[in-house]
């Protein structure tokens, strides 16, 4: 049972290198270059292109970012040659997609900065209320008082 870990690590490692080395010669990236955009040491491209491990989490997003490819790809993980990417170029789509994407992550979490700033400054805990009395809580009725009231439809105030 080692031995087909073993063989199933040393296949993986083979692909990475065999791709990897694809990538490379495609973009004509001398080592010392292609690790300063990696952000790793030379002698872990050298490693990685004799075979004796694998760009991995990080590294390996970075590694297929330089190379204009897909991490799946360069780890094996995808076997379709089209997935690759290589040599495709972007298109304004792609960025268009990214930006739009950013924007409603940002939103969100301006909508999250809201309700917390909301929530800390109508429980008197703001950071900012130090030194002032607690600002005031919005009645919440509890829930025996709703619980009397048959068919009642009485909701959460909303900040």
């Amino acid at each position: 049972m080692a031995a087909a870990s073993q063989q199933k690590k040393s296949e993986k490692l083979r692909l990475f290198s065999e791709r990897f080395k694809s990538a490379l010669r495609k973009w004509n990236f001398q080592d010392n270059e292609i690790a300063r955009k990696v952000g790793v040491e030379p002698s872990a491209i050298s490693n990685w292109r004799q075979g004796r491990n694998m760009a991995k989490g990080k590294n390996l997003r970075r590694l297929a970012e330089v190379l204009d490819c897909r991490p799946g790809w360069l780890s094996g993980e995808e076997t379709n040659v089209d997935l690759a990417g290589l040599g495709k170029p972007r298109t304004p789509q792609d960025h268009d997609t990214w930006h739009r994407r950013a924007l409603q992550a940002e939103k969100k979490l301006a909508d999250l900065r809201q309700g917390l700033h909301y929530l800390l400054e109508t429980s008197g805990d703001s950071p900012h209320s130090h030194g002032r009395p607690p600002a005031q809580t919005v009645p919440v009725p509890d829930a025996t008082e709703i619980s009397k009231k048959p068919g009642s439809s009485q909701h959460l105030p909303q900040p």
